[in-house]
Order: structure tokens, then sequence, then C-alpha cells
């Protein structure tokens, strides 16, 4: 059996409370035996829980001697040398830089540093530690999972800590649309005509708007706009109202580019944020509460559900990996799932018979 204790540096405040004290950051060493052989020695770590992980380890090995550990720096950092051959987009790279980036703080200031010191319990205090709200730390919590993942494929971790770490509690609050009033008193307060044809764009497109301002004028053939390829290789075209389409042909392009200005080597983020500001802006002058970009996305695809369209057809449309994620946020305007609902009940009635008449 092993046990570990705390060896207090002379300047702690609890020199004089002995081993038995636990809540300060003096070095943690272990005593006592594995199998046959004795062991009293120093642990190298300040986290009381990363040392218990270290006697569960030991003593379910039956021996100390053990191989040398990976530690979590070295994870991290080979887990980014391998992201460009997995082949992860530049944006999806940036996300897990800025939670593995937090974990390695996190583990730290904890005295944490192999990575198989890293346990459930671990990454629930370091989730607790998050500012995010709940969406966004949903979303951190799956890409930390993936990274833990990819780790035990690496062979250096046998279990995933992050798989007992239940997400935050998500809730779903209904896509609300512009009303029709709200889309044209942001046009009128668009004066500039690069702002106004971006408004219309989103409006009758579908499109984030980092997609739109990625747009070039060879996506734009008459009056119909590319969108995006399929993984099946098959191209998505947008009809557009043909105002919409003459005011977007109308633009003055940006080495190409209808809204990405990339003069001074001006990054797609910069310019994304350049026109969030804009709009910000304007909805402001046109008293649009609660105004966003995405909302115009939103307004496209309520508007096609409204009308009946399928929501397999919508999906689709708005580039959804998954129709789940379609019915998740559009399920309160599907018409034709509340007719097949409705449906589903008739047929549940009893059928009138038929009585002959003298």
């Amino acid at each position: 059996m092993l046990v570990i204790f705390r060896r207090h540096l002379k300047n702690c405040e609890h020199f004089s409370d002995g081993r038995k004290w636990r809540r300060c950051r003096c070095p943690i060493h272990v005593e006592g035996s594995v199998g046959h052989e004795s062991v009293r020695q120093a642990l190298n770590l300040t986290s009381w829980e990363a040392a218990q992980q270290w006697v569960r380890d030991k003593e379910a090995g039956g021996t100390l001697h053990t191989p040398a550990s990976v530690t979590l720096e070295e994870a991290v950092e080979k887990f980014f040398e391998d992201a460009p051959g997995r082949k992860l987009k530049p944006a999806t790279i940036k996300k897990y830089r800025v939670v593995l980036i937090q974990l390695r703080v996190y583990a730290n200031q904890r005295g944490v540093s192999l990575l198989k010191h890293v346990s459930v319990d671990f990454v629930r205090g370091f989730r607790t530690s998050w500012a995010d709200g709940a969406i966004s730390g949903a979303k951190k919590l799956e890409r930390l999972r993936a990274f833990f993942r990819w780790c035990i494929l690496s062979k250096w971790m046998s279990e995933n800590p992050a798989a007992g770490v239940h997400s935050p509690v998500v809730e779903i609050v209904p896509t609300l649309p512009f009303e029709p009033k709200e889309v044209a008193a942001v046009l009128v307060h668009a004066k500039d005509p690069r702002w106004h044809a971006l408004i219309l764009l989103l409006r009758w497109s579908g499109l984030r708007i980092g997609d739109a301002m990625k747009l070039t004028g060879d996506d734009l053939n008459g009056d119909r706009l590319f969108v995006r390829t399929e993984k099946t290789g098959v191209r998505v075209y947008v009809p557009l109202p043909q105002n919409v389409a003459q005011e977007l042909a109308a633009l003055p392009l940006y080495a190409g580019y209808f809204f990405w200005n990339r003069a001074g080597e001006s990054k797609i983020e910069t310019a994304t944020g350049n026109a969030r500001r804009a709009l910000r802006k304007i909805f402001e002058e046109a008293s649009v509460k609660n105004g966003h970009p995405h909302r115009f996305r939103d307004t496209f695809a309520v508007e096609l559900l409204k009308s009946g369209v399928p929501i397999e057809t919508v999906s689709r449309l708005l580039g959804h990996s998954d129709i789940r994620i379609t019915q998740r946020s559009y399920s309160p305007w599907v018409q034709s799932l509340q007719k097949i609902l409705e449906d589903a009940v008739r047929r549940t009635w009893p059928k009138p018979t038929l009585q002959r008449v003298k």
C-alpha cells in the first residue's frame, strides 16, 4: 500500500501542521510498498489529485518500474504537428488551440505535467473554470474529448478522461427570424452600397457572413450563386432575386472579391469582423433589437419552411452536415412536420361504419 504526504518547505505557513495538512503547494512524497518492493520517494508533484492518480496507476500495475510517460505539453505539441496531415481546417485548428492552451495553463497551475495524470475529476475542475456560456462550453468539451481520443489512438492513454464529464445543459431557444419590416428598416439605413448588397445577399442566400465574405465574382452566374461543394462533389447553387443579383454584380471587386478587401494582406477574420461591426451600427440606427447577421440566415430558412419546403431541402441549402441540426434549430417552423403529426393522430380515429338504409 502506498501513502502520499506533503513535505512542507521551511517557508510554508503550515510547516508546523505536519504531513497531514494537504491544502498547500508544497511537494508531495510517497511511501509504502507495491508487491515486495518498498518505496519512499519524492513524486515531483504538488497536485494532491495528480499524486492520488499516480498511486492508483502504480498499485494497479503492481510495480514501480514503468516506462517514461508523455507529458501533456508534448501531447499538445504533437497533436498540432499532426493536424495538417489530418486535413483540419485552419479555423478548426484555431478552436483547438484555444481550449488546449487553457488546458496547459490549468494543468501548470495545479502541478500536473504528465498526460496520464489527467483524470475525470481534473477535467471536471477544468470545465468549472470556464467562463463560457453553455453552448460554447459544450463545444469546448467536444474538442477536449476529441483530443484525448487522439491521445488514446497514440497509445498514450487507456481511457478518455473527458468522456465521463457531462456537457453543460444547453437550452434550445427557438430561432427568431427578422420581420419583413425589420429587414426593410435595416436596408433603409444601409447607406453604403456594399453593406446594402451584403444584407440582401445574407437574406436571400442563407449564407453565414464568414462565407459571404469569401465570395468572388466567379461565384455569381446571372442570378445563380454558387455557395458550396458537397462532400459528394455536387456543386450547390442558390437562385437570387433579380434585383439582388444585379446589385451584387454592380459592386466593384476587391481583387476578385465582393466584400473582402485584401489590401495589406487582410485576413478573412478581420474582414468578417469589420462587416459585423458595420452591420451592428446599421441595426442600432434602424432600432432593430437583437440584430445579428446570423438572423438573416434564420429568416431565409424559416421563410422556406413556412412555404412548405421539405426540411431535407432546407438542410441541404444551409449546408448542415446532419439534418438533425436543422430539425433542432427550426422544428417549430416546419409545416410539413406539423401535417405529419396531424395525419398520424387522424389515423388513430375509429373509422365510421356504414349502415344500410331500409
